[in-house]
């Protein structure tokens, strides 16, 4: 299958699907969800494939959003729909019902969506220089892609809380002694690190690994689409605001956002 955002190789049972927009930091396009969506779903019914890659193209993992296609829709008078940003949360999901093992190695930055869809991976690989930003707030966003789902079932409402509301970014070493990682590679190791967790995946029961994610998903992901719902009317809600219009033109002024306290 042809994608314009993605790439994807299947190499001694371990396949990378490698988000491949390095010009934008990897930002995800509109179409970029239904893309890795797609690719999941074919690579979880290959039997050459025991484990999956996500990784970025170039020097970060994912900026998240792209913020231009968020100062379109306010230069036109339009907001965020919320069925739309509930779909793009369900499409996520499809990392989790995929039945292998998927690993997010996170190069560089994670942000935003971009550390949303490294969430919803079973397994997250860091080096010391990786940084996980939930900066949604930044742009006076609550959120979305199941950010806050995911992230206070792996580090709790304390430190999940301070990550949503400050905004500001937790480190490789911090992120692994938190919870909010998997692995820790040396510095220069993260594809080695990486990809060997994955052949050891790789060479496990499939069936086994498709049994145990069906038992996780149904059991500590069971109101994810609920949760996707409402956080896709309170996203919709904050696009109307004024914080978010002038959170989104300083961004793009490389500025810091002026708020209206009164």
């Amino acid at each position: 299958m042809d994608y314009q955002n993605i790439l994807v190789a299947v190499e001694d049972r371990v396949a990378t699907i490698t988000l491949n927009r390095p010009e934008y930091s990897n930002a995800f396009a509109r179409e970029s969800y239904g893309e890795i969506a797609d690719a999941l779903g074919e690579l979880g019914s290959r039997r050459d494939v025991g484990a999956i890659v996500i990784t970025g193209a170039g020097k970060h993992f994912s900026a998240g959003g792209d913020i231009r296609r968020f100062q379109a829709l306010i230069d036109s008078g339009e907001y965020l729909d919320p069925d739309a940003v509930a779909e793009v949360g369900r499409k996520f999901m499809a990392i989790r019902s995929c039945p292998k093992p998927v690993i997010a190695m996170v190069n560089g930055a994670a942000a935003g969506a971009g550390l949303s869809c490294a969430l919803h991976c079973d397994f997250r690989v860091v080096a010391p220089s990786s940084k996980m930003v939930m900066a949604f707030v930044n742009l006076g966003l609550c959120g979305d892609t199941g950010s806050i789902y995911n992230l206070i079932r792996l580090v709790g409402p304390d430190k999940a809380s301070l990550m949503m509301m400050t905004g500001e970014p937790c480190r490789g070493e911090e992120c692994v002694k938190i919870g909010l990682a998997t692995v820790l590679a040396e510095e220069g190791k993260l594809a080695e690190t990486t990809y060997a967790l994955a052949k050891k995946l790789a060479g496990k029961s499939d069936s086994a690994h498709a049994s145990q994610k069906a038992l996780i998903r149904r059991w500590f992901y069971g109101d994810m689409d609920g949760f996707s719902a409402e956080e896709g009317r309170e996203m919709a809600a904050d696009s109307r605001k004024p914080d978010f219009a002038e959170a989104v033109r300083a961004f793009l002024e490389k500025r810091a956002p002026e708020y209206n306290k009164g």
